[in-house]
This record gives C-alpha cells, structure tokens and sequence, in this order.
C-alpha cells in the first residue's frame, strides 16, 4: 500500500511520517523543494516533487496511491490547492481513501472557509473520505519562546478564551490509526486536548515545567497580525488567525471532544504534557 502525504515537511507531517514508516508503510512524500527532500529519503519515504500551486505537476504525485493525507497550508492560495490536489485525484482514475486534515474552528475565519471549499468538492466525488478536524495546535504555543525566555511573558489575542487544544503529536498518531486501519471512510473525528484551557492556563503549566514565573499578556488582534506579518505571514493568513481568536474568544472550541482517544486508544496529551515535554525550549536548565 502507498501512503501519498501532502505537506511532508510540516509540523503534523514531519511526525506523521516516521510514524507510518515505523510501522512498516510505503510512504510517498510530497514536497515542493527539492533541497528539502533528502532528509525525508534518509528516513526511507519516497518523495515526489510536486507544487498544489501548479496543476500539471500533481498527476505524478497522487498515480498508484492507495491512500492519501491531504493537507493544505493557511494561506490565500489554500482552497485553489486543495481544489487542484481533488481535480489531479479525479483525472488519476484510481479510487483512494482520502484522509482530509480539515479544521475545527469558527467558520467565519477565511481559513474555515477554505476548507469548507475543499471538502464541498471532496463530497461531490466518489472518493472514500474521512475527515479530521484538530483544533488549535498546542505547538503553536511555541511562537512565545522567544518573550518567555527573555520576559516572562506570552503575548497573545485570545482574551481568557477556553481552548481545548491539540497537541500535534496526537494529530500525527490519529492520522496514522486512520490511514493504517479499516472502516472510517465516511467519518469524521474532532480532535482536541483532554481538556479546555485559557493562555493564563498555559503560562502556569509553562511555569511549573520550567521553573519560572511566567505570565499571560492579552492584546489585541492588530498586534497578533502585525506579530505574526513581522515574522514573514502573509497578511491574509494573519487576518484568518485573528478570526479564529475571535471565534475562540466567543466560546468556539471550548469543550473537548474524544478523537483522539477514540483512534489512537490513549488519552490526548494535555498542557502539562506539552510543557512538561518542550520544558527545554521554553529555558528550563538541562539536567545533568
């Protein structure tokens, strides 16, 4: 069985990778730069050349795959992507499970919307589709690494929002109990934490877990955007982040949902998980 996984190099793709090839999987990588590829053929997938932003290069990418993760990234070309990724499935004339990485946030986000776009041409085919839909990925907590290490601090526009966010890491095992078993054509999981938790929340875990007062600062959503611009975002996908705070902040998201331990069969990894576990990054000393 080929597993074809769109976005190779990303945060959820660069675990759910080894994983399938842990377990024995053919895996075929799809990447759009070939000088990011050898690391993915020192760890034994196949990779494939390919770009969502150009049609004609996707036939090769998705010929013979048994099995797809489709995975489309937060920008302003995002449903043009996905909409090329489901054209390239059709013209291939084979029959694959589609595993969509969808999204479980306020549909008035430009980012929701996207999706929406993709998933409406999924339903119109044939294909054998399960759809997961993460929250907020806990990991991109790790943006505040720079202010916690220096200030103390976590700037962010989520007011006292409960959030019942995600650890990548679980994504990554869901998504491979999916792709490596039978009968979830046609479902759909939400995946979230064990738990919903607020940024002030999360700067206690972090301080616990490092040892150092750390504490949660509100702004306003023109400083996420102007943040996250800064850091090299387009524009529209700041905005669409912004929206999606705007969503958790009105209650989006503020109960967990049992995805992930309904395919993976252990409990979701919690904040003092994740903390306790990226201690290192966040400043805590190194044992010796």
């Amino acid at each position: 069985m080929t597993i074809l996984v769109t976005g190779a190099t990303g945060n959820v793709a660069s675990a759910l990778i080894p994983t399938l090839l842990a377990k024995g999987e053919a895996v075929r990588a799809m990447v759009r730069d070939e000088s990011k590829a050898q690391g993915l053929r020192d760890q034994g997938a196949g990779v494939v050349i390919a770009d969502m932003d150009r049609p004609e290069t996707l036939d090769a990418a998705v010929a013979g795959a048994d099995k797809i993760y489709f995975l489309i990234g937060n920008g302003p070309n995002g449903a043009t992507q996905g909409l090329n990724l489901v054209a390239a499935i059709q013209r291939s004339g084979g029959n694959p499970h589609v595993v969509r990485h969808g999204m479980f946030g306020d549909p008035r986000s430009r980012i929701a919307e996207h999706h929406r776009e993709i998933d409406a041409a999924l339903a119109a085919t044939d294909l054998a589709v399960t759809t997961l839909r993460p929250t907020f990925f806990t990991q991109n907590v790790m943006a505040a690494i720079p202010t916690v290490t220096q200030m103390g601090q976590i700037y962010w526009a989520a007011g006292e929002a409960k959030i019942a966010m995600v650890d990548v890491r679980d994504i990554a095992e869901s998504a491979a109990a999916v792709l490596t078993s039978d009968g979830h054509e046609g479902k759909s999981y939400v995946l979230t934490g064990p738990e919903a938790v607020s940024f002030t929340e999360v700067a206690s875990a972090l301080s616990g877990a490092i040892g150092k007062d750390v504490a949660y600062i509100d702004v306003p959503n023109e400083a996420l955007v102007g943040s996250m611009t800064e850091m090299g975002f387009p524009e529209w996908t700041a905005l669409g982040y912004a929206e999606l705070m705007d969503g958790f902040k009105a209650g989006w998201a503020d109960a967990p949902h049992d995805g992930v331990q309904t395919l993976t069969g252990h409990a979701a990894r919690s904040i003092n998980d994740f903390a306790r576990d990226f201690a290192g990054y966040f400043g805590a000393p190194v044992p010796v």
